[in-house]
């Protein structure tokens, strides 16, 4: 699931500008530094997710219900779709303010790497919120999202990586905006899951 709602707003916003004859954003390195993050968040942090605390008192699945059904597919998309829609406002936002390319880059790939990091958080569960899935200890999770944010500052805030991957300098409102996109943009989800908790009796 996870898989396929990054890779919704990287196509997207690789798509867009080529639409609108725009310089492209996201560059072959700029994905590379993507799949940095999102194979070993498949790998490692999902992997050593622990079991919930009420998977036991769940009912149990049944026989002909496939592990990956249609509702699955449409969650998916729906987070994919809502990121694309944050990471596309953020890219409009940016022409709007005049930015020149490698400001409306940087702004832009920063959105999707703290999006990136949502859906991450987000999807640990889909029964209980970010808020309420922090018990479950994970220090994959842990590592990586660190080693994500590290890199990312490293790649911003170095010249020489600015001059590699064509980035700007991004100021602490830029970053704020990128911070208040990314965030956003899993919030309907983490508030269906709790009106759902909520509505299952769940304490």
């Amino acid at each position: 699931s996870y898989v396929i709602a990054i890779h919704v707003p990287i196509a997207g916003i690789s798509m867009i500008p080529v639409f609108f004859n725009l310089p492209l954003v996201l560059s072959p390195m700029l994905i590379a530094f993507m799949e940095i993050i999102i194979d070993p968040a498949c790998s490692l942090i999902f992997e050593a997710e622990p079991a919930e605390e009420d998977v036991m008192r769940r009912p149990p699945r049944k026989p002909d219900e496939r592990i990956f059904n249609r509702r699955n597919v449409v969650i998916s998309m729906l987070q994919g779709l809502s990121v694309l829609l944050l990471v596309a406002g953020v890219f409009s936002l940016g022409h709007v303010r005049g930015m020149d390319e490698t400001e409306i880059r940087a702004l832009t790939f920063t959105t999707l790497v703290i999006s990136n990091l949502a859906l991450i958080l987000t999807n640990r569960s889909w029964e209980h919120t970010i808020w309420q899935a922090r018990r479950q200890r994970n220090p994959a999770m842990s590592w990586i999202v660190g080693a994500t944010l590290a890199l990312l500052a490293f790649v911003l805030y170095a010249p020489f990586m600015r001059d590699l991957f064509q980035l700007a300098f991004l100021s602490a409102a830029d970053i704020a905006i990128c911070l208040g996109a990314g965030t956003l943009s899993v919030l309907w989800f983490e508030a269906l899951k709790y009106v759902t908790h909520r509505r299952s009796g769940h304490s």
